[in-house]
């Protein structure tokens, strides 16, 4: 009715009333534009703390208690300063981009606390800190569903208190609204000089160590986990982050000296060897997730039972000490070596090697035995985003990836929800019965991987014996059924790192380890089984670098050494340990790291694969 007497007055429909929602908005708005006029030198204040008290929450969180950031801000207040100092940096560059204090306040204090939520889970589930290139492990939504799996995410009540902290804290600044709006023309030169001061910090190494140097913060090369998680301890969760992004981005691979064709063929010396009979023999790779034998760590005066199978098994095979590239993680790095045959080392150490490779097609293992004309197949019981296998490790040659989803076997877990090596047996000997050509197989298992904490009232390591036990009994009937089969088979089983343990009062602290004496970590058992008589001659006797085992079999097998593999086996002479933690850094490998560079970054000019044209 009051509508069509309205409409009779004026000739005008009456103006929609806007909806429930846009009046809250306009009402909140409204509230915020107040707030910006009425309190505008205390939301000055408020704006210009905002870095140092997002700094503070982040460190805080990773810390846990108040007692500890407290110590850490006392004993390292240059570190302190040097981390609001970038602060500003960010926060400054954001605050032009956005035009709004609140909107840059919000990027950089979701951005912080993310990292420093981050960093508490993943140290909690390896002992690795985290660092920036550790968000290329995986890709897709299997791989972050999949890593809450070995992950020990715990959320506690300071967690919660802190993550609230500072989202209530980036509310107030909305609702404050402090002021600033500034043309674009205006914002330019700043938004340049926040961004060139950043950059130089962190990209130009004569910069970052002058800076670096007088805030203290602790720019000494890490040789091994401990160090590392040693150097993070005296920087500070974002020193940390900020200073090992230097230090990578300064020791990014570099070409070669002369890296050309014909100095890259002239350094690959020895002559192929022929085959030492016609026989093709299967070749089977099993690297066993976080299989290590405790043992061998004395302070830890260990008496279990655990590894007799292992024991009994290794009676029948050739045992060698292999020393490998990692610890706790980053599986990929032992399974490059493996896969290539040739050292991390050479690629300056990268967590994740196979990202390194810019070759097409690049010459490996897999294309050596394909070359031979074998069956070829990666077996891996986990999802098969994760490190990005499924894309890279197609690039190979391998005739089959056989990934969780893919078993043609029926599919076993083990007790905390991993694939069991029991399945991983069943996989490999299916593999063998069903190709009529010879085989080679390279098997990463996942049955040991972390946590260790899923037996009620036992201990972490005990926990991990368990798994030990299961896995031997797995190894021993894959022995049985392979000599029951009767096809000429030869067999590496190697783990890829010690298991990370992280629960307070674990056995590393218990044992004393720390970046002194923790080598023993890096050394691994590795066993070879046969069932026909190896070339023993090519077995070392003392220890070597895992790149060297898969050449190695070749050899011992009887199977014709290329030239490529024939030098890599020389290099064995002068240098049968290539592996950082056992090394000076300046004491280099001319030849490994030049053969390295070629097949992994290079023009594979000593490629053994077809080229095939682009």
């Amino acid at each position: 009715m009051t509508e069509t007497l309205i409409k009779e007055k004026t000739g005008k429909s009456p103006a929609k009333q806007p909806g429930k929602l846009k009046r809250g908005y306009r009402r909140m708005q409204d509230f915020r534009m107040r707030n910006q006029e009425r309190y505008h030198a205390s939301n000055a204040v408020i704006g210009g703390l905002f870095p140092v008290f997002i700094v503070c929450m982040a460190e805080l969180n990773q810390c846990v208690h108040i007692s500890t950031f407290m110590r850490f801000f006392i004993h390292r207040p240059t570190v302190m300063l040097f981390d609001f100092l970038f602060a500003y940096l960010i926060y400054g560059l954001l605050v032009m981009l956005t035009n709004r204090i609140w909107a840059a306040a919000a990027v950089q204090g979701i951005s912080y606390m993310t990292l420093s939520v981050v960093e508490l889970f993943k140290y909690s589930t390896n002992g690795n800190h985290f660092k920036l290139v550790d968000l290329t492990v995986g890709t897709g939504f299997k791989s972050l569903k999949n890593l809450s799996s070995f992950a020990y995410i715990k959320i506690t009540v300071p967690l919660v208190v802190y993550v609230l902290t500072a989202i209530a804290v980036l509310v107030f600044i909305f609702l404050r609204n402090p002021a600033f709006s500034k043309p674009l023309r205006e914002r330019v030169l700043p938004a340049l000089g926040f961004l060139t001061a950043g950059f130089l910090i962190i990209c130009v190494p004569g910069v970052s160590h002058r800076i670096y140097n007088v805030f203290g913060v602790d720019t000494t090369a890490s040789a091994n986990a401990f160090s590392t998680n040693e150097k993070f301890e005296r920087n500070g969760m974002l020193g940390f982050l900020v200073e090992t992004t230097s230090e990578r981005l300064g020791n990014l691979l570099e070409e070669p000296e002369n890296y050309t064709q014909e100095h890259t063929l002239a350094a690959v010396t020895e002559k192929a060897k022929d085959a030492k009979s016609d026989v093709k023999p299967n070749v089977i790779v099993i690297m066993s997730e976080s299989l290590a034998d405790f043992r061998r760590v004395e302070s830890l005066h260990l008496q279990t039972d655990a590894y007799d199978v292992y024991d009994r098994v290794a009676k029948r095979c050739h045992m060698l000490n292999v020393a490998v590239p990692t610890f706790a993680s980053y599986t990929v790095r032992t399974e490059f070596e493996l896969m290539f045959g040739l050292p991390v080392r050479s690629l300056q150490d990268t967590i994740t090697p196979q990202r390194e490779i810019n070759v097409k097609e690049p010459s490996n293992m897999v294309s050596y035995y394909n070359s031979l004309g074998y069956e070829t197949a990666y077996v891996h019981p986990f999802v098969e985003t994760f490190y990005g296998r499924d894309t890279i490790y197609s690039t190979y040659g391998w005739d089959q990836m056989i990934f969780r989803d893919q078993f043609t076997v029926p599919v076993q877990e083990y007790g905390n929800g991993y694939v069991s090596d029991e399945t991983v047996t069943d996989q490999i000997m299916a593999l063998v019965k069903e190709n009529d050509a010879p085989l080679y197989v390279h098997a990463t298992t996942m049955q040991n991987h972390q946590p260790y904490d899923w037996i009620p009232d036992k201990t972490e390591l005990e926990v991990y014996l368990e798994g030990v036990r299961t896995s031997s009994i797995a190894l021993e009937r894959l022995v049985n059924e392979l000599e029951e089969a009767g096809e000429p088979t030869v067999l590496l089983f190697i783990g890829d790192h010690f298991p990370s343990m992280r629960k307070e009062g674990n056995i590393y602290d218990a044992a004393g380890i720390n970046s002194e004496n923790c080598d023993i970590l890096y050394e691994q058992p590795a066993l070879i089984w046969s069932n026909f008589e190896l070339q023993e001659e090519a077995l070392p006797q003392d220890t070597v670098s895992a790149f060297y085992l898969t050449p190695t079999m070749i050899e011992a097998a009887g199977l014709p050494v290329d030239p490529f593999y024939a030098t890599v086996l020389k290099q064995r002479e002068t240098n049968p340990v290539y592996t950082s933690i056992f090394m000076e850094p300046d004491d280099r490998n001319e030849t490994l790291d030049l053969l390295t560079y070629d097949r992994v970054v290079g023009e594979d000019y000593t490629g053994s694969r077809p080229k095939t044209e682009e």
